[in-house]
């Protein structure tokens, strides 16, 4: 056993049924190996006891005749001392930019609504909001490469709100956040929890901050509505919640955390509420089956390449059935970024999707689509 130590190689052949054995290139061990069906948790058992001696594996093939690889991993890259600004950092920074100037436009209109309102407030409430979304996120899908074994870089989408002259929504400062794992995952199973944790989190924190929001936002009777409205200075504060949002809404109201809208009369969002409007626009945007986005990306594992392809076109056509407008500039981003293939390589390239998450694929789908503001040409929600 001149390739890898004794310990590495019992424990490789007390979890799989070894055909044949030989040292290959750089000394590297290669096992052909019975596949069966305890062979993929067994493969995340090994990952776990090579993890200690510095070694890591790769199980590939089919099940008629897989072949696991053990290597010793290399030494780690010494330390770079020069300070360079990396894409991921100068996208985020150009990002929160964008929340920080969002903030202050959505923090000095709302005053004009309810002069009994804060700027200061208003303002550092929006952007703590979106910044504990966007943190949270990150925690979550951390949390699940660590379980994965692997690192992850996120890349996020930044939009110029309030001054762009293209059709797309106001107030928007981000399209949201695609990941790419920096090391191949354990398994399927691991990266699309990855994938999944990130977004579901960030409907959980939208739904909150909506609760915390509901009682600072504003209800103006027909009169009032129709007095400032002249003055155009609700355009960028009045919008149409989603299904999940309006629930949260109405519940806010039920337990006499915002009062009742009267017959006529309009439910103006503060910047907090807008804050979790954003949350759960940005949770479907990750949560759409589309090209590189994350929910894409779990399309792939959960349908394959061929279905993936074609719930990226579905989900652009609903984009534009939604609301030509507002979602022009997202339309057309995903299909660019349809055009850049995806990244799914796992050690384990054996192992399929279990049923289960497959199931769960399908509610994300489902959950995505109730965080999607409902237009105002189909119907307005009588808050």
């Amino acid at each position: 056993m001149s390739a890898i130590n004794t310990e590495v190689d019992s424990a490789v052949r007390s979890l799989f049924s070894v055909k044949d054995y030989f040292v290959a290139e750089e000394g590297a061990a290669e096992y052909k190996v019975v596949y069966e069906q305890r062979s993929g948790p067994n493969f995340l058992k090994l990952l776990e006891v090579l993890r200690k001696p510095d070694y890591s594996a790769q199980l590939y093939g089919d099940p008629e005749n897989a072949t696991l690889v053990v290597v010793k991993n290399p030494p780690p890259p010494p330390p770079e001392l020069k300070l360079k600004l990396s894409a991921p950092a100068f996208l985020f920074l150009l990002t929160l930019l964008s929340v920080l100037v969002t903030g202050y436009v959505v923090a000095v209109i709302f005053p004009q609504v309810s002069p009994g309102g804060s700027s200061i407030e208003m303002g550092v409430g929006f952007v703590a909001a979106l910044v504990a979304v966007f943190g949270v996120r990150y925690l979550a899908q951390r949390y699940g490469a660590r379980r994965g074994g692997f690192s992850f870089l996120s890349y996020y989408l930044p939009n110029i709100p309030i001054f762009i002259a293209l059709p797309t929504m106001y107030f928007l400062p981000t399209f949201g956040a695609v990941s790419f794992p920096g090391a191949p995952p354990a398994n399927r199973n691991k990266l699309f929890d990855f994938y999944l944790i990130g977004a579901l989190v960030m409907v959980v924190v939208a739904l909150v901050i909506s609760i915390l929001g509901a009682g600072t936002s504003v209800i103006l009777t027909q009169a009032q509505y129709a007095a400032i409205s002249a003055g155009n200075q609700t355009a960028t504060i009045q919008t149409n919640p989603s299904l999940l949002q309006a629930g949260v809404l109405s519940l806010s109201q039920s337990f006499g955390l915002m009062g009742q809208v009267p017959v006529g009369g309009t439910l103006i969002f503060s910047p907090i509420e807008i804050a979790a409007w954003l949350g759960l626009l940005l949770a479907f945007f990750n949560l759409m089956p589309a090209a590189l986005f994350d929910g894409g990306r779990m399309a792939r594992l959960a349908l394959g390449d061929k279905w993936s392809r074609v719930t990226t076109i579905v989900t652009g056509l609903f984009l534009l059935a939604t609301d030509i407008p507002d979602y022009l500039v997202v339309f057309l981003l995903v299909f660019l970024m349809a055009a850049f293939p995806v990244q799914g390589e796992t050690r384990d390239t054996i192992s399929g999707l279990s049923k289960s998450r497959r199931a769960v694929f399908m509610l994300a789908v489902v959950v995505g689509l109730l965080c999607v503001p409902v237009p105002q040409s189909f119907v307005t929600f009588p808050l």
